[in-house]
This record gives C-alpha cells, sequence and structure tokens, in this order.
C-alpha cells in the first residue's frame, strides 16, 4: 500500500505532468523548428522578389517622370489645338446659320415678286 500512495502521491502525480510539460514543449518546438527549415527558402524567395519589384518600380518612377516632363509641352499644344477647333467649329455653326437666314430671305423674297406678279404689280 505504501508503493501504491506514492506512486499515487502528489509529488509523483505532479512530476508526471511536469514531465508531460516538458514533453509537448519539445515536440511543439522541434515541430516549428521543421516548419521554420521548410518556410526559410519561400520566405527568401519572397524577399529576392521584393527586392526585385522595388528596384523596378523606381526604375518605372523615374520612366514616369521623365515621360510625363516631355509630355507636358505635348498637352499644352493639344489644349491649343482643342481650343482651336472650337474655334473653327462655332465659325462654322455661324457660317452655317448666316447661310441658312440668306437663304430664307431669298426665299421670301422670291414668293413675294411672284405674289406681285400673280396680282399684276411691278416687280422688284
Amino acid at each position: 500500500m505504501d508503493l501504491l500512495e506514492a506512486l499515487l502521491g502528489p509529488e509523483t502525480m505532479a512530476g508526471i505532468l511536469i514531465i508531460g510539460a516538458f514533453a509537448m514543449a519539445i515536440r511543439s518546438v522541434l515541430h516549428f523548428t521543421r516548419e521554420a527549415a521548410d518556410m526559410r527558402p519561400r520566405l527568401a524567395e519572397l524577399d529576392r522578389e521584393l527586392k526585385r519589384r522595388r528596384e523596378g518600380s523606381e526604375e518605372a518612377r523615374r520612366q514616369l517622370t521623365a515621360l510625363l516632363a516631355e509630355l507636358a509641352p505635348v498637352r499644352a499644344r493639344e489644349a491649343a489645338m482643342r481650343t482651336y477647333q472650337e474655334q473653327l467649329l462655332a465659325t462654322r455653326v455661324d457660317h452655317e446659320r448666316l447661310e441658312l437666314e440668306r437663304s430664307e430671305d431669298d426665299q421670301a423674297s422670291k414668293r413675294k415678286r411672284i405674289q406681285r406678279k400673280k396680282i399684276g404689280l411691278p416687280g422688284d
């Protein structure tokens, strides 16, 4: 009975629990170490890709800045040409309106002459 009490005593049970906890901790550390070893090449590849993209984006920014500097005069020229086109369009519309008014005036005067001739009045 003393042997059974010694085996089931609090000190023995605490020792067993402590040993189990150590075993679980060691197992967890080994598991995470294996995962870290598997992930290390992937992380290195991602780091290389990130560096490559950063360098590429810096080059792209420089090219974009240069292109924007070259594009500024072209945009100014395009704005001037649009203004000129709008002015030409307005002039064309005005000209067509005047032509239409002249045509209507000519037709009205022609009708008046025809009516005067029909009634027998002297024409213009």
